[in-house]
């Protein structure tokens, strides 16, 4: 079956491949900050909330970038965008191990900010997950979910790969060698991935009206906003970029190891949940091209706001700690499949990258506004415990605004149906 699926658009796949790769080692390198949280504390005396600024603005930068990305890929294709922000990214994680070092004369703190968060944030930002879930959507239209999860679910195979990894290099060899060995791989493969990709916009449908790849963006976000569908999915997506991207992952592993457990311990259970990032991704994009995607969509965000309970009893509790990563892996990027999959189908495929992007942009802020409020919680009341009940909250929310979308055929638009009315 899987030949058969393959043969059927073995271009297509290849580039799937290529867009595992590339977010795999971007997005682990963006996740690597929860691992140097407690050393970098200790060595620069930085405080948590401070810590977690640098986190979001790394998300509101990235996500800034994420629709001028979305416009260019939609216009010129993934080419330079991918492989160029996988370069830049590498670069900028071997340059902070030079953070501190004796010959370095710019301080930890503006190396800190310039070049591990902002400057690094716009290489993110061309290889983020709507930038890879559109690329991959404008190579397929059967099998579109399935070939976006696939893709897509290389920002767990990041984490599998990078977090536990990290956790041990550190702890072997110190922060400073780990950072300069990763960014030199992470570069690598972007330069790889310059020679893979093509220069190649959305296919073009018959009949297909491309007035969406000459609009410019002012007339994009216009027409964007008055869809009803933007601002249903859109909230869905900006609480979803406040209980993961902020709160999950900026915190888990701190707040892991405030409840007496090791780096190497939390490393190895977001190890665990970056694992089920992937198989819950892929198996999210097979229900997607088969079932009711905004039931599903909605699904997911009630069952990932459920998980949060299990935080109240991992002190302690080895096995909930990992219980909680396999649960909330499963269910961490299962939203993307079917976000995507209406996006192309409700606001046209032609504007896919760009469209995706602004959702990013607004999920990027929620995990900013995740982040910094998290640490600012800690650092005053030393607890997370009510992080997780705005979190879980905040979930149940965007499972209702999940529900609220309808159902529309995935089938691409055609001349007949506009892209954006």
């Amino acid at each position: 079956m899987f030949l058969k699926t393959f043969r059927s658009n073995p271009s297509g796949w290849l580039i799937v491949g290529v867009v595992f790769l590339t977010v795999s080692f971007s997005f682990g390198a963006r996740m690597s900050l929860p691992v140097l949280i407690p050393g970098w504390e200790i060595e620069f005396l930085w405080s948590r909330t401070f810590l977690t600024f640098g986190a979001a603005l790394i998300m509101i930068i990235m996500g800034s970038a994420a629709p001028f990305a979305g416009h260019l890929l939609d216009k010129y294709g993934p080419r330079y965008l991918i492989s160029g922000g996988t370069i830049l990214s590498g670069i900028c994680v071997s340059f902070t191990s030079m953070m501190g070092a004796n010959f370095t004369l710019i301080s930890p703190t503006w190396l800190f900010i310039g070049i591990y968060c902002a400057l690094s944030a716009l290489g993110y930002g061309l290889v983020s997950l709507p930038i890879a879930s559109a690329t991959i959507a404008q190579n397929f239209e059967e099998n579109r979910g399935l070939a976006i999860s696939i893709g897509s679910s290389g920002v767990g195979g990041g984490q599998l790969f990078f977090i536990p990894l990290m956790g041990w290099m550190i702890t072997a060899v110190g922060w400073r060698p780990t950072l300069a060995a990763f960014g030199f791989l992470i570069a690598f493969v972007g330069s790889v991935s310059f020679f893979l990709l093509k220069d190649t916009g959305p296919p073009e449908q018959d009949g297909e009206k491309k007035s969406n790849l000459t609009d410019s963006m002012f007339e994009k976000i216009k027409k964007l906003f008055k869809q009803p569908i933007f601002w249903l999915l859109g909230g869905a997506y900006f609480i979803c970029g406040f209980t993961t991207a902020g709160v999950v992952k900026v915190h888990f592993i701190p707040y892991a190891t405030s409840c007496g457990y090791t780096l190497a311990t939390g490393a190895a259970a977001t190890g665990v949940l970056a694992g089920f990032d992937m198989v819950g991704m892929v198996f999210s994009g097979y229900l997607t091209d088969r079932l009711h995607r905004p039931a599903l969509l909605g699904t997911v965000y009630f069952l990932r706001a459920l998980t949060f309970i299990l935080l109240f009893f991992i002190t302690d509790n080895l096995a909930i700690l990992f219980l909680f990563a396999v649960i909330f892996g499963t269910l961490d990027f299962a939203t993307v499949p079917p976000t995507a999959g209406l996006v192309a189908s409700h606001l046209g495929i032609n504007s896919i990258g760009f469209n995706m992007g602004i959702l990013f942009l607004g999920h990027s802020i929620g995990g900013a506004i995740g982040s910094i409020f998290g640490g600012w919680l800690f650092d005053n009341l030393m607890v997370y415990d009510w992080v997780w009940i705005i979190a879980l909250s905040l979930a149940l929310l965007a499972a209702v605004l999940a529900w609220s979308v309808p159902e529309k055929s995935e089938k691409t638009p055609t001349a007949t149906q506009p892209l954006l009315a």
